[in-house]
């Protein structure tokens, strides 16, 4: 039996269509919340896998899925901004994989769902377009790609992706104004879209007086929240040292504090750059803690890697003011080679001050 569609893609439904979807007569949202609070024990299951990162699989009912989907981030909104993040994160990853499962000509059905308007051309061979790359032995090698979107609307659907040199246009397959991609894009794309609709439906639960209905639950869910990005809240860098940062690096620390998600280049960046100025491993690592999908073995083998601690043993230096730009990563015109250049200026004028 197939699971239903909204057991899988719960955020496929808005909040405002769920009493519909599952079948409830309910005409106002504190009536809502009231009766998704029947579903807690799922609601914090899934908020769990989020915060362990681990895959949360969906039960075959959509009249659990959804309820305890919206519970769940209702829940997050009203205890920390981390904890909607890394749901919001989680859940982007978890449809991502489940997109990737689908049937090609499936998938564009989803992807309309969420938004995405995408035409599957693998009709007939479901390869669609190819791109002959060579051969292996006697058979030729080629790429596919079942999919195409016109150029405006790829523009639109992968703006959140261009920090990655991967996603921009001068790297894509175009042809006769239609972008081609493989299902592992789309999924990718969906993964944003899933990310961001998160958070929106997140605000729809803001309101206090739903922070005041699931008192009780909210209990559950603030010990879920990992001491460590509490801990992370009381604890600023020297004031000094933070003015003399360069805008960019401002700019992305205040992402990072909103437990923002951090493309790789973006990352990269921050923590060459606080390696750097002379901050710790474990002080790079602990600032990373507020990032959605943080897992400490990881993250600390990361940034050991970086600081020539790893592998060939060489220290990653900061990127240069170019290319921060072409990366979309500069945010002001600071008349200096690299982020280091500034921080050295600013510093020496505020020791002279």
């Amino acid at each position: 039996m197939r699971r239903s569609i909204y057991s899988k893609y719960p955020v496929l439904v808005a909040p405002e269509s769920l009493p519909k979807v599952i079948g409830v007569s309910i005409s106002n949202i504190s009536d809502l919340v009231d009766y998704m609070k029947s579903f807690t024990d799922r609601a914090i299951i899934r908020i769990e896998h989020a915060v362990r990162g681990s895959y949360y699989v969906p039960s075959d009912d959509p009249l659990i899925e959804l309820p305890s989907f919206y519970l769940a981030i209702a829940l997050a909104q009203h205890t920390h901004s981390w904890l909607l993040r890394r749901l919001a994160d989680h859940e982007g990853k978890r449809v991502a994989l489940e997109i990737a499962r689908e049937r090609d000509k499936d998938v564009v059905n989803v992807l309309k769902n969420l938004g995405i308007e995408v035409e599957y051309i693998g009709e007939e061979d479901g390869c669609g377009h190819k791109v002959f790359l060579g051969r292996s032995g006697t058979s030729e090698v080629v790429a596919c790609y079942p999919y195409r979107l016109t150029i405006p609307k790829y523009l639109r659907y992968a703006e959140r992706l261009f920090t990655e040199p991967s996603w921009k246009l001068v790297n894509r397959l175009v042809l006769k104004g239609y972008v081609f991609l493989g299902k592992k894009d789309l999924a990718r794309l969906a993964e944003e879209e899933v990310k961001k609709r998160v958070i929106e439906y997140g605000r729809v639960f803001s309101a206090e007086f739903i922070g005041e209905l699931l008192r009780e639950q909210l209990g559950i869910a603030k010990s879920l929240v990992p001491k460590e990005v509490l801990e992370r809240e009381r604890k600023r860098a020297p004031e000094k040292i933070e003015r003399a940062f360069p805008p960019c690096i401002t700019k992305l620390r205040e992402l990072l504090s909103k437990g923002e998600h951090l493309s790789h280049h973006q990352r990269f960046a921050l923590a060459t750059f606080m390696l750097s100025v002379g901050y710790s491993v474990d002080e790079v690592v602990d600032m990373f803690r507020t990032s959605p999908d943080f897992e400490e073995k990881i993250a600390r083998y990361q940034v050991e890697h970086l600081a020539g601690l790893r592998g060939g043993r060489k220290k990653y230096r900061m990127y240069s003011c170019d290319k921060m730009k072409s990366l979309g990563l500069c945010v002001a015109e600071c008349g200096t080679r690299t982020p280091l250049q500034y921080y050295r200026r600013a510093a020496i004028e505020l020791e002279t001050r």
